[in-house]
């Protein structure tokens, strides 16, 4: 028996020797991997920032309790602030952010939070309607722009990295794959997606931005998988860095210059007597506020002739937006006078106005059953609304049991 146990100590000691060095080499191995990802993080996440917006939500509060309330219509209106976290990108040294516009629906006022902790109230640009991002902007020092890549040149099955605020945890990392592309070349990534990572980085190897996540992509998949595998949150959708270059740039560039913008196009053809024909007017522009339309013959802007096209756009553009200026103009044979106030000029598709809530309703339905947007209910509402209906649950068992008591015959 001795000499048993001592054959399998033996042969222990050698197993042992022959797997150590090669645990050892794999362990190694894996401590390298995990010291490069580190660096990874800590290299990229200096210039991911979190975004949150916060806005009011009001609703009706009954004043009366019990039975009384379903006889009386006595109600007040309460407000709650409610706070839209999501992610965000140094774009440049100058503090412009760019983070995804549906985060802001609705926004009182902005804050920016740097990955050291530092807070900063953000200024409202604009949002871009072709892409749906949002462009901000930041008075803070010593903040680290982002190093982006060339997303052109993304391979399919391309691991990538996530990060951004996810669950109040910021930064939050997750790998994926690059799987595919939609018709219009956004990217399909298979690595988790948190609602607060909307707006964030995706990230190639080098630590170079190549995607802005724009989406969750919920499949049918998603909605029939039990809810311990969330298949709807392991897809997201990227938009293509190279897809945003040229918008950004243009935004920021025309926000430093601060250039005039009245809303109308000329007819080329028109040029007459130093005057010139309105071929369209924007709508919501300030030209069309004025009631400026298509067809006016411009004669002159705040006193100068508009000899050409050229010269009538470096008019408009040359004034400080904000500045009400006069426009002589004929229509139908009679000469008119309006007084427009030039706002301030941004690239095709950019909107300066506070995006709103998207509406789900259907087109063509009117009906205010279905709600636009999903309700919000704050905590304390929701105990308001729990505890109301536990009342009146025991109000009905005690009205049912007084009535069986009164006619026992009935059921």
């Amino acid at each position: 028996m001795k000499k048993l146990l001592i054959f399998v100590f033996i042969a222990i000691i050698n197993v042992a020797n022959w797997v150590s060095p090669t645990f050892s080499q794999n362990a190694s191995l894996l401590e390298k991997l995990q010291a490069e990802i580190s660096a990874l993080i800590d290299f990229t996440k200096l210039s991911v920032v979190t975004v949150s917006a916060k806005s009011s939500h009001s609703y009706l509060v009954d004043r009366d309790e019990g039975l009384l309330s379903f006889l009386k219509d006595s109600r007040q209106e309460k407000k709650d602030n409610l706070w839209t976290i999501g992610s965000g990108i140094i774009y440049n040294a100058d503090g412009y952010i760019i983070t995804r516009g549906s985060i802001l629906a609705e926004f009182e006022s902005i804050r920016v939070t740097l990955w050291d902790g530092r807070e900063c109230d953000a200024e409202y640009i604009g949002i871009d309607e072709n892409t749906g991002l949002a462009v901000l902007k930041i008075a803070a020092e010593n903040i680290k722009p982002a190093t982006f890549g060339d997303s052109d040149r993304v391979s399919l099955y391309s691991l990538v990295m996530v990060l951004g605020n996810s669950m109040g945890i910021s930064p939050f990392a997750s790998f994926g794959l690059i799987n595919g592309y939609t018709a219009d070349g956004i990217f399909i990534f298979s690595a988790p997606v948190n609602p607060g990572n909307i707006g964030g980085p995706v990230f190639n190897l080098k630590g170079e931005i190549i995607g802005i996540v724009t989406a969750q992509l919920e499949t049918d998949a998603a909605a029939l998988a039990p809810k311990y595998l969330d298949y709807g949150r392991q897809t997201g959708l990227a938009l293509p860095m190279n897809q945003v270059w040229q918008m950004v740039n243009e935004v920021i560039q025309m926000h430093r210059e601060q250039k005039g913008w009245l809303g109308v196009e000329f007819d080329p053809d028109s040029i007459r007597n130093n005057s010139l024909v309105v071929k369209d007017v924007k709508a919501g522009s300030p030209a069309a506020r004025v009631g400026l339309k298509k067809g006016d013959r411009l004669l002159q802007f705040n006193e100068s002739d508009l000899a050409t096209i050229e010269v009538a756009r470096t008019l408009i553009e040359q004034t400080k937006p904000g500045t009400h200026v006069s426009i002589n103009f004929i229509r139908d044979n009679r000469q008119l006078k309006v007084f427009p106030c030039i706002e301030k000029k941004w690239p095709l598709g950019f909107n300066a106005q506070k995006p709103h809530h998207l509406s789900s309703r259907p087109a063509g339905q009117t009906s205010e059953a279905t709600p636009p947007y999903p309700i919000i209910l704050s905590p304390a509402r929701f105990q308001q609304m729990n505890s109301r209906m536990i009342q009146m649950e025991n109000e009905i068992r005690s009205l049912k049991n007084q009535l069986q008591q009164a006619s026992p015959k009935l059921p």
